[in-house]
């Protein structure tokens, strides 16, 4: 019998020696985000999500997230929606403008102008996993740098462990049933704007603007 998300998720957590126990104020945050999550994506809804933030300081501007939101993530929007109408057929764009709806939110929530610090499970969790917090991002890193589409920190409930993964399209790539942790859009589009073709300065901008509450309300609620 295969062990349930919670089994495998506390037994990651705690043989790193963080368990589970996090001071109630952030178990209290992390409700509060999983509770704005559920249900809000436009794949539920029809409607895209607002961006949290207008620019990100010192990284990417004002100009080049909405280019990329209104022009990127609403038009794969559209596209999807108007595929989903028809139940048959366009099997791959279906999939592909739903993963890049997707995607696209996640990417967004897991940024924030101000630094952040993985809480007490996620740094156990990657710890576990990678050997430390720092030894993931740079892997992360590398996995970004060596593609044209997306790079994705998934947590794969089948075995309980984490992989970064990278792919070059929105309908193929990450692991069957992998929960997205942590995500960054690699396309041009994504940094064209304010980095031009210096792709790797992007990606060592990002890992430094990484919404690290996000990405540990996404591993706890793998244990729901």
């Amino acid at each position: 019998m295969q062990p349930d998300r919670r089994t495998l998720l506390y037994g990651l957590a705690a043989a790193a020696g963080g368990g589970m126990g996090l001071a109630r104020t952030r178990r209290v945050e992390d409700e509060a985000r999983r509770e704005a999550a559920r249900g809000s994506s436009a794949l539920a809804t029809g409607e895209p999500q607002a961006m949290a933030y207008e620019s990100l300081e010192g990284f990417l501007s004002k100009e080049q997230l909405h280019w990329h939101h209104d022009s990127h993530y609403v038009g794969a929007l559209r596209g999807f929606l108007a595929l989903d109408a028809e139940p048959t057929g366009s099997h791959r764009a279906r999939i592909a403008k739903g993963n890049s709806v997707l995607l696209h939110e996640l990417y967004f929530d897991n940024m924030t102008a101000a630094a952040s610090t993985p809480g007490e499970v996620g740094a156990a969790a990657l710890a576990r996993r990678f050997g430390s917090v720092e030894r993931c991002v740079e892997d992360f890193a590398a996995a970004a740098k060596s593609c044209r589409g997306w790079a994705v920190l998934a947590y794969q409930p089948i075995n309980g462990k984490l992989y970064n993964t990278a792919s070059d399209s929105h309908d193929d790539g990450p692991a069957w049933c992998g929960v997205p942790l942590l995500v960054v859009d690699v396309y041009e589009h994504s940094y064209y704007i304010d980095f031009q073709n210096r792709k790797a300065d992007y990606v060592d901008g990002f890992v430094e603007h990484i919404d690290w509450g996000a990405v540990e309300a996404r591993l706890r609620n793998c244990a729901e």
